[in-house]
């Protein structure tokens, strides 16, 4: 996600979350006229905590909890890589993404407005 897309996206904030999908090679997070997907890795971290990420067990369960949350904000994920974007979630946790293909790992769009591809 180069700046402009963080710009953007954060100025779309708050964006409800009202439904979260994972196959085991993609997760889809959408909501009313926005939808992000990756096939990249992706955990879910509070404070220095990973409370579960892409591989584990059940996370197809845990995934639920965030339906209703909402994207309160999209941040760069790492200093080295500035195309992962970090996603502050409205309960404190955030959705972090890592850029593992180099061939379109995720895709952010909007009904009414651009689509952002890395």
């Amino acid at each position: 996600m180069s700046e402009n897309c963080f710009g953007d996206v954060r100025a779309r904030c708050p964006l409800r979350i009202g439904e979260v999908s994972w196959d085991e090679v993609t997760l889809t997070v959408a909501g009313d006229g926005w939808s992000f997907s990756t096939v990249g890795a992706w955990r879910i971290s509070e404070g220095s905590l990973v409370k579960f990420g892409c591989w584990d067990e059940n996370v197809d369960v845990q995934l639920l909890g965030l339906v209703g949350l909402s994207i309160l904000s999209v941040i760069q994920q790492g200093f080295s890589i500035a195309v992962d974007p970090c996603f502050e979630l409205s309960d404190g946790s955030r959705l972090e993404v890592f850029s593992s293909d180099t061939f379109e790992p995720w895709t952010m769009s909007f009904r009414d407005g651009p689509v952002y591809v890395s």
